[in-house]
């Protein structure tokens, strides 16, 4: 005895479900695993050193880069060493960790001042760096 199928055959067409699956999970993961990466929006070159820097989730970021005028970014925010203080009160709320990328141009006294004014609002400072090649 003979047994047929009653199914009608879709031997050229693909399933949508998984594969509409893999496209979504696809686009999610390469949509929000691009916010976990620590970017700045100003280009820096960090000096190099041979130790790593400790991890540091949610971490505030100061952004040193060589200018005329005292200015600075924090968080992707522009700012004085005047307004400086403000924002780290306001920032401490979230985190106490602080990134200081400095640009190797930058003078030191303006970093140390810097690390001394984020310091003292009670935050734990860390100096960004690049890794040495040999």
């Amino acid at each position: 005895m003979k047994l047929e199928s009653t199914l009608s055959d879709r031997a050229g067409m693909l399933y949508t479900a998984p594969l509409m699956d893999v496209i979504l999970l696809l686009m999610i993961f390469f949509l929000f695993g691009s916010n976990l990466v620590l970017k700045s929006g100003v280009e820096v070159n960090l000096p190099t050193s041979s130790s790593s820097l400790p991890s540091a989730e949610d971490a505030h970021i100061i952004t040193l880069i060589p200018t005329d005028t005292a200015e600075f970014y924090f968080n992707d925010e522009r700012v004085d060493l005047a307004r400086l203080e403000t924002r780290l009160e306001e920032a401490i709320k979230r985190s106490d960790q602080v990134v200081i990328l400095g640009d190797q141009a930058v003078d030191y006294g303006v970093v140390m001042e810097i690390a001394k004014l984020v310091l003292n609002a009670g935050f734990e400072v860390s100096f960004a760096t690049k890794v040495e090649t040999p």
